[in-house]
């Protein structure tokens, strides 16, 4: 399982909102090379890495700063305001190893292209609280719920997703595994986490679970508050 360390980015600094609520910003760096330097050197084959700007606003802030994270020689799974086909080529170009889509799910033309053109670097990104999809950096309910989208999403040959527990992101109460195991059971596809995880007991309650399509987790405020180092989380 993957362990991949988040950089949010707002306004060119790291940050983690509470809940996704951009009003409840904890800014944790000001220099986010820094942080995705660190991440690396301590053994993070990937990097998660999302502008919250972007997300917000559809118009990237921070694309100058993913692109010298790149530079560093990591992988990078990206996402933020990815709406059209030129923001789209824009980011692909970048370098990024992966682009996250996620408001896109309710533009299926849109999606279609992207799936079509690039199918081997998208992953959806169903952003829930309980079944309910939110869209636009969580700020706008979708009308869609999980198991809407999870037959579309094998139909299209989708090669991974990234499910985020909105309730639980940002606050270290824990990732709800019962949640989880719902998913799991709705969504044939590779799925990566995000949302709670605040210890490395956390970690080893996802991997009992053993599912083959949980292919990793992303951890942030944890790892910026200092609840764990990331090589003691890739050693679980």
């Amino acid at each position: 399982m993957l362990i991949i360390p988040a950089i949010d980015l707002k306004q060119g600094k790291v940050v983690r909102l509470w809940k996704g609520d951009f009003q409840r910003a904890t800014v944790y760096e000001d220099d986010a090379l820094k942080v995705a330097r660190r991440w690396k050197e301590e053994g993070a084959e990937r990097l998660h890495i999302v502008d919250l700007d972007g997300a917000k606003t559809g118009n990237f802030a921070n694309l100058n700063i993913v692109k010298d994270i790149v530079r560093i020689g990591v992988q990078v799974q990206f996402g933020g305001g990815v709406r059209d086909k030129q923001s789209f080529k824009k980011i692909i170009d970048s370098g990024i190893a992966y682009l996250i889509l996620g408001s896109a799910i309710k533009d299926r033309n849109f999606l279609d292209w992207a799936l079509e053109s690039f199918l081997e670097k998208i992953i959806i990104s169903i952003d829930a609280q309980g079944q309910n999809i939110y869209l636009r950096g969580w700020q706008e309910k979708s009308g869609l719920c999980i198991s809407d989208i999870a037959q579309f999403l094998k139909k299209k040959a989708v090669k991974r997703i990234i499910y985020s527990d909105i309730e639980r992101d940002g606050t270290l109460k824990g990732f709800n595994i019962k949640s989880l195991k719902r998913i799991l059971s709705i969504i044939d596809i590779p799925i990566m986490v995000a949302g709670g995880i605040s210890s490395l007991d956390d970690i080893r309650r996802l991997k009992e679970i053993k599912s083959p399509n949980l292919e990793g987790v992303i951890i942030g405020r944890a790892l910026y508050e200092g609840r764990f180092r990331l090589k003691e989380a890739i050693r679980q």
